[in-house]
């Protein structure tokens, strides 16, 4: 039996364990450009140029991550 996982789940912790700086799309087009300190179901806290700023997950698009992520090949 396979053993299945939430993928924004494990993006969102590889960002957050790892202390990686990311760019987080808007959905209106901005573009912040930070570490993800924490995360929940409906939030993301982020930090950009020494201020810390609450995101909420539904006004986000897109994150790129400045490094490749590992991902495991198991789906």
């Amino acid at each position: 039996m396979k053993e299945c996982y939430n993928v924004k789940e494990y993006f969102l912790d590889e960002l957050q364990f790892q202390g990686l700086a990311a760019t987080f799309f808007l959905l209106n087009g901005f573009q912040l450009k930070g570490v993800l300190l924490h995360y929940d179901d409906e939030v993301l806290i982020v930090e950009s140029g020494g201020k810390k700023q609450m995101l909420f997950q539904q006004a986000v698009s897109t994150i790129a991550p400045s490094q490749e992520l590992p991902f495991p090949t198991v789906y």
